[in-house]
C-alpha cells in the first residue's frame, strides 16, 4: 500500500469536508466527491430503527454534554489499517465531541504494519502471535494478535497524537495484558526511562489500569522481573479520559475472518469491558477469498453467527452494526462470486437476529465494482483493498450513512 502520511491523511479529510462542493451534499455536514463508481443514493442502513439505542446514546451525548458514545469497530486488514476509521472517527468526534484515541495495538511488534496516526518505538525482542496462522497457539487478545517478550528490559512507547488534528491526551489507560504469576510486572517510565507514578490496578486475567495524576500524550512501558516471572504477553491497551464525546475504537487484524475471532482467548472479556454502545462487524472478505469450489456458504454463516451470539450474549446493552463485504477478485483475475454468498448470509443472520445492516458492496456498485474503483484511484491493484483515499471516502460514507438514520429519525415525526 502506497502511504503518504498523516499530514496528507489529514489534508485530504479537510478537502473532503470543506472543499468538493461539485460533489453530492451528504447528512451530517458532509461532502462526499462525485465518482461515477459508486452510486451515493444507496447510502443506507437497513433496520435503522435497530440502532435506536446508540441513537438515544448520541442524544444523551448532545443534550448532557458529559456522556460517552463508545463505538467498537471489528473487522481484518481493512481495519488494521485505520484508514477507513480514523476518518468516520474523526468525523463522529467534530460532530458529538472527542472522547478520547481509544484502542490501539503496536503491530510493528508483530512485524505487521502500524496506523499512520501511532508512534511505535520499542526496544527488546518481541514475538508475535496470530489467531488467523493454524500454526500459531498462545493466548490472544481482542484483536487475534498478541506480541511476546522474555526480555524483562523490553519496552514501548505508544504515542496517539501523531495526528495533531485532535487531541488524543489521556490521564488513563486499559491495558490488556496477560496477569499470570508467572508475567513480569508491569510499570510506567517517564521520557528518560525512570520511573514515574502511575498507580496499576489489575482488574481481570487479561486487563489491567493505568491511572497517571494528569495527562499525558504517550505511554512508555517497562517491565519489572520477580522470582520465577519469565515472559510478558501484550494484547494492546485503550486510552482513556474523563472528556465527554465519542470513542472510536477499530480492532482488526490482516487476514481476520469469523473462526479466527473465535480462537481469541481474551475476546469475550476485552470486548465487553469496552462498554460499547453500538458494536460494528466488518468481516467476511477473506472468509470468501477462495475458489467457488472451495467455499461453503453453511460453514461461514455458522462461524459468522457463533460470533454474533458471543457479542450479543457479551454486550446486551449495544446495538450491533453488520456491514457487507466490498467486490474483490482472487489473484487479480477472476471475480470472486462468492462474496454475494456472504452478502446474503449476513442479511440472513442481521433479519434473524434483528440487526441493522450497512450493505457496502450495493453501495459500491456490487458485481465487478471493485475493477471501477480502481480506475477511478480509489481501489489498489490488488482488486481486494482500497487506496488510502478509498478508504476515507468509505469511512465518509459509512459516517454519513448512519448519521442519515440518525436524523431521519425526526423527519419521520
Amino acid at each position: 500500500m502506497k502511504r503518504r502520511g498523516v499530514s496528507t491523511i489529514g489534508l485530504i479529510l479537510l478537502l473532503g469536508l470543506l472543499s468538493f462542493v461539485t460533489g453530492d451534499r451528504a447528512p451530517g455536514d458532509v461532502y462526499i466527491p462525485r465518482y461515477k463508481s459508486f452510486d451515493i443514493r444507496q447510502n443506507k442502513i437497513d433496520g435503522p430503527n435497530r440502532l435506536n439505542g446508540f441513537f438515544n446514546a448520541l442524544d444523551r451525548c448532545i443534550q448532557k454534554k458529559q456522556r460517552k458514545v463508545v463505538i467498537t469497530h471489528i473487522g481484518d486488514s481493512h481495519i488494521q489499517a485505520d484508514f477507513l476509521t480514523h476518518t468516520t472517527r474523526t468525523l463522529f468526534q467534530k460532530t458529538f465531541g472527542n472522547g478520547g484515541r481509544g484502542f490501539v495495538f503496536p503491530y510493528r511488534l508483530i512485524r505487521s504494519n502500524s496506523p499512520l496516526n501511532l508512534g511505535i518505538a520499542y526496544n527488546g525482542n518481541w514475538e508475535g502471535c496470530k489467531s488467523v496462522s493454524s500454526r500459531d497457539h498462545c493466548n490472544f487478545g481482542i484483536t487475534g494478535a498478541t506480541a511476546t517478550t522474555y526480555d524483562s528490559f523490553s519496552t514501548i512507547r505508544l504515542n496517539p497524537n501523531l495526528d495533531k488534528e485532535m487531541n488524543y491526551e489521556f490521564n488513563r489507560v486499559k491495558l490488556f495484558n496477560y496477569a499470570s504469576p508467572h508475567s513480569f510486572n508491569v510499570r510506567a517510565l517517564s521520557p528518560d526511562s525512570t520511573a514515574m507514578h502511575a498507580d496499576v490496578l489489575p482488574t481481570s486475567e487479561s486487563i489491567s489500569y493505568l491511572f497517571f495524576d494528569e495527562n499525558q500524550d504517550s505511554l512508555w512501558l517497562g517491565l519489572e522481573k520477580q522470582d520465577s516471572q519469565r515472559y510478558y504477553q501484550f494484547y494492546g491497551a485503550s486510552f482513556e479520559n474523563d472528556n465527554p464525546g465519542v470513542v472510536y475504537h477499530a480492532i482488526g487484524l490482516n487476514g481476520a475472518y469469523a473462526k479466527s475471532y473465535l480462537r481469541n482467548t481474551f475476546f469475550d472479556e476485552q470486548l465487553a469491558s469496552l462498554k460499547s454502545d453500538l458494536i460494528i462487524l466488518s468481516l467476511g472478505t477473506n472468509d470468501a477469498y477462495m475458489y467457488e469450489r472451495m467455499f461453503c456458504q453453511t460453514c461461514f454463516k455458522e462461524n459468522y453467527e457463533k460470533l454474533l451470539l458471543k457479542v450479543m450474549q457479551n454486550n446486551p446493552n449495544a446495538d450491533i452494526l453488520l456491514t457487507t463485504p466490498g467486490d474483490i477478485y482472487i489473484r487479480r483475475r477472476y471475480h470472486n462470486r462468492n462474496i454475494g454468498q456472504v452478502v446474503t448470509g449476513i442479511k440472513e443472520l442481521a433479519d434473524k437476529y434483528n440487526l441493522a445492516v450497512w450493505d457496502f458492496n450495493t453501495l459500491m456498485g456490487g458485481d465487478y465494482a471493485i475493477k471501477k474503483w480502481r480506475n477511478e484511484g480509489l481501489a489498489q491493484y490488488d482488486l481486494i483493498h482500497y487506496t488510502e483515499e478509498g478508504y476515507m471516502v468509505q469511512g465518509m460514507l459509512l459516517y454519513s450513512g448512519i448519521m442519515k438514520a440518525y436524523e431521519d429519525r425526526f423527519n419521520d415525526k
